[in-house]
């Protein structure tokens, strides 16, 4: 009996840490939108809100700590639960048709492995500079980091395009179905109605997020973002 308590309270703890770090992490993708959002505005706004960040030091790399933790636990619960999982039901089912799943909900450890994969990625290419070092040294007219015509430059490549766009939809469908399912973890769904607005609103709420990130390297590519060189 206590192995048993201690196991449900082990997984409905790895399942509140692991839904309040999902929404935590939705919280910063709004956040970084809007900063995103700026490079329709034009290089200097770019440039300027680049230069606004680095000039509080402290908050940005308690920011930075704090993502960084919150990814860890969120995919260290997830791959936690998932042994569990399987562990609880060691014999696979002899036909495997989904009935009430969706697309999204099977997909969850593809989407999640290859938005890993992106944010790595774009760690390395934007933030640290390591893929094509000669844009990630571009400086603007005042002297500052030119982070508007790096970003340009950088999505004018279709391969980089192209993967930032098929990590936002595999993305989109993680958050769609990630966030109904952090809010049935926390308890905000109880009720039949409620589960329903907040599994709709989730769909619709990832949808908008994934198109407004879209937006940028398409609008890059079609050359309603251009260079400012």
């Amino acid at each position: 009996m206590t192995k048993h308590n201690n196991f449900s309270s082990s997984s409905i703890g790895s399942k509140t840490l692991m839904a309040t770090t999902g929404l935590f992490l939705i919280f910063f993708l709004v956040v970084h939108l809007c900063g995103n959002l700026q490079m329709f505005a034009g290089q200097d706004a770019v440039n300027t809100y680049a230069v606004l960040l680095k000039s509080f030091p402290k908050l940005l790399w308690s920011m930075r700590i704090a993502l960084i933790a919150a990814f860890v636990l969120h995919i260290y619960t997830s791959i936690q639960l998932t042994i569990k999982n399987r562990a609880a039901r060691p014999i696979a089912y002899g036909q495997n048709q989904p009935v009430r799943s969706t697309l999204a909900s099977r997909t969850m450890l593809l989407s999640g492995l290859v938005v890993l994969a992106f944010v790595l990625f774009h760690l390395a290419h934007l933030t640290l500079g390591w893929i094509s070092p000669e844009q990630a040294n571009l400086i603007d007219a005042q002297g500052r980091h030119d982070v508007y015509n790096m970003t340009v430059l950088g999505f004018q490549n279709i391969y980089i395009c192209s993967f930032y766009i098929v990590a936002q939809i595999l993305l989109c469908l993680h958050i769609s179905h990630g966030f109904s399912s952090s809010a049935q973890t926390l308890g905000l769904s109880a009720h039949g109605r409620c589960a329903v607005f907040l599994r709709r609103f989730g769909v619709c709420f990832a949808l908008l997020i994934a198109i407004l990130y879209i937006s940028i390297p398409a609008s890059v590519w079609l050359g309603i973002i251009p260079t400012e060189l």
